[in-house]
């Protein structure tokens, strides 16, 4: 009965022993198969298309997404980097930035180019390289164009209106800055840049008016002209003066002659009596001739009426002798404006 026992016994542990050895081959064989069949653990690679139309002007940038998966378990990182290149030899190409340069798939990343205003016009294919531990992969590239662009010039505020709020018949002055990109300058023959006001709200039927100072501007680097606005208003003609001091001395004088006549003619105590009388009518007249004396007034008219009471709103522009017009695309994508108050007139 032991031996029976301790025979089971045995054919179990042998039994046992037989199964795990089984599957450590098997285990082994299902590891090996992938590497036989050419089925390592890998990553993939993926880079999207630039946003339509794949171009830029010169000094933009344009962003890619890119995309790294896995492969038969994978699970390494993958470092990523990025190339510029194109069929024509290019002086100042763009340069090409992928973030972050390191990903552990499945991740994402970004590459970015960039360029500057002398990077030479052309399309360029840009390539993005995956490295991991045993493998390198290169997505397809995908192409993107530097656009040729014109020079041109930007207009901007160097300095506000002031003061920013006048009564009707004053005005302001400002600094406009005339800059240049790409290169762009007036050419001698030319006469340049001549700026103007094209928008000026809200509507009135008498506006103020703005001129430049000088007036056109040759552009040689960055160059400035004085903004100045005119409001209409009241207008001093002059001064109604009525000098009636003078003629407010001549008022005793024919009293005082009566007062001598009867003087002459009476005796001591009527010469006495006229005498006081005398003294009172000129002293009269000296306390009655600050009434009679000068009245001054101003005088005013206002030929070209007088500009409403508001806020006005002005939209500087330029344009040149070829017909070009100020582009504000690299800053705000609109022409620059500036403002003034207009309250109601000073009453003389």
């Amino acid at each position: 009965m032991l031996k029976s026992e301790s025979l089971k016994s045995r054919l179990k542990s042998r039994t046992v022993r037989a199964n795990l050895l089984l599957f450590c081959l098997l285990a082994a064989f299902l590891t090996v198969l992938p590497l036989a069949s050419g089925q390592a653990p890998d990553f993939t690679l993926q880079m999207e298309s630039f946003p339509p139309p794949a171009a830029i002007d010169p000094g933009g940038e344009a962003a890619a997404n890119i995309t790294v998966g896995t492969v038969n378990g994978f699970t390494g990182s993958v470092g990523l980097t990025c190339q510029v290149t194109s069929q024509t030899t290019a002086p100042v190409p763009p340069v090409c930035v992928v973030s972050p340069a390191s990903v552990q798939p499945s991740g994402g990343a970004t590459v970015t180019v960039t360029s500057t205003g002398s990077t030479t016009p052309l399309e360029y294919a840009i390539t993005v390289t995956g490295t991991g531990p045993a493998t390198t992969h290169m997505a397809p590239p995908q192409n993107l164009t530097v656009l040729p662009v014109s020079p041109l010039f930007t207009i901007t505020v160097g300095t506000a209106v002031v003061p920013s709020s006048v009564p009707a018949g004053s005005g302001g002055q400002g600094v406009i800055n005339i800059n240049p990109i790409n290169g762009y300058s007036t050419p001698p023959n030319e006469k340049g840049v001549t700026l103007s006001c094209a928008s000026i709200t809200p509507l009135v039927t008498i506006p103020p008016v703005c001129s430049f100072n000088p007036q056109p501007v040759g552009v040689n680097g960055v160059t400035t002209s004085t903004l100045t606005i005119n409001t209409s208003g009241p207008v001093t003609t002059g001064t109604n003066v009525h000098p009636r001091g003078f003629y407010a001395l001549w008022v005793p004088v024919p009293m005082l002659a009566l007062v001598g006549l009867g003087a002459a003619m009476g005796g001591k105590r009527s010469r006495k009596a006229w005498g006081l009388l005398a003294l009172f009518v000129v002293s009269g007249s000296l306390l009655l001739m600050p009434a009679c004396g000068n009245s001054n007034g101003t005088s005013t008219t206002t030929p070209n009426g007088v500009t409403p009471a508001n806020s006005y709103t002005f939209t500087v522009q330029g344009v040149d002798a070829e017909g070009n017009i100020s582009s504000n695309t690299s800053t705000t994508g609109v022409n620059p404006t500036v403002s003034l108050t207009v309250t109601a007139p000073v009453k003389p």
